[in-house]
């Protein structure tokens, strides 16, 4: 199976992030997934953005939610856009890799899971994505919910030590009401996830060089992940001896803002690289 090389929001270190010219960018250089993140607008258009707000553009920074599309810029583009790219690219292997961004502490302020999940799945459906996207999130209870709506879909848990702990005492937010057992693999096998993407340690900026770096992602974690039928996608990694290290592990992929770098590692390696589809 190939490498995945995920290009995180198109390449966020190379281009502007999330954006057309980054998602074409980074099919012209060649990645097995386009990473990005999407929120609903007021009349449930999905739109690619990682923030719930768009600052620098409007002078009082409202929720996207908020928001219709014509009061948002030109370079956010739709779901349907980056849909109609790989189809101008012929780009069929590339798959997609879409993070809903529901937020657990502020809920209201954004929509319902279950509303979310449903306008995100009707959109993937009309645009034919279904087959060739996962749903990441670090709320179990959206991935719960895609899975009731759309059994078709992969979902990835995105994990770390932060979303895992319990908060004034009760259980995390983030687990939305399930048992989620000190073993969280588990728990995440048993709800039929496909893949989890944990952060590979702290500090990650600086990664494995640094003396003070602190693993997450672990040989026991990947090998306990691939022992419950689980893929290993790392976020977000962006320096050589970070990748290279994770690599050497056995993880299935990395989500980078980095892919040209990666490319490097993964050619130094032996591993096989992803085609590239340029305009």
């Amino acid at each position: 199976m190939t490498f995945d090389l995920q290009a995180h929001r198109g390449g966020a270190g190379l281009w502007p992030e999330n954006t057309l010219e980054a998602f074409g960018r980074a099919l012209a250089l060649g990645v097995t997934t386009l990473e990005l993140d999407v929120h609903l607008t007021a009349e449930d258009d999905v739109v690619v953005h990682h923030d719930p707000t768009v600052r620098g553009e409007l002078a009082d920074a409202r929720r996207i939610r908020e928001l219709t599309r014509r009061d948002l810029p030109p370079t956010m583009p739709l779901l349907r856009q980056v849909a109609a790219l790989l189809d101008e690219r012929g780009a069929d292997p590339v798959r997609v890799n879409l993070e809903v961004k529901y937020d657990a502490l502020d809920a209201s302020g954004l929509t319902s899971r279950e509303a979310f999940v449903e306008r995100v799945v009707d959109a993937l459906r009309i645009d034919g994505l279904v087959p060739r996207t996962s749903i990441q999130c670090f709320d179990w209870g959206v991935l719960d919910r895609v899975g009731e709506a759309e059994p078709g879909l992969a979902r990835n848990l995105l994990v770390s030590p932060k979303y895992l702990r319990d908060t004034e005492g009760s259980p995390s937010p983030w687990f939305d009401g399930l048992a989620v057992a000190d073993d969280f693999i588990a728990t995440a096998a048993q709800q039929g996830f496909t893949a989890i993407s944990p952060i590979h340690g702290s500090p990650f900026r600086s990664g494995v060089a640094d003396p003070d770096y602190t693993p997450f992602t672990t040989a026991a974690l990947v090998e306990a992940a691939h022992g419950a039928g689980l893929a290993v996608v790392p976020y977000v990694v962006d320096d050589e001896p970070t990748m290279r290290h994770l690599v050497r592990l056995g993880v299935d992929g990395l989500i980078t803002n980095r892919p040209d770098l990666l490319r490097e590692v993964l050619a130094s390696e032996g591993l096989e690289l992803p085609e590239s589809f340029p305009g």
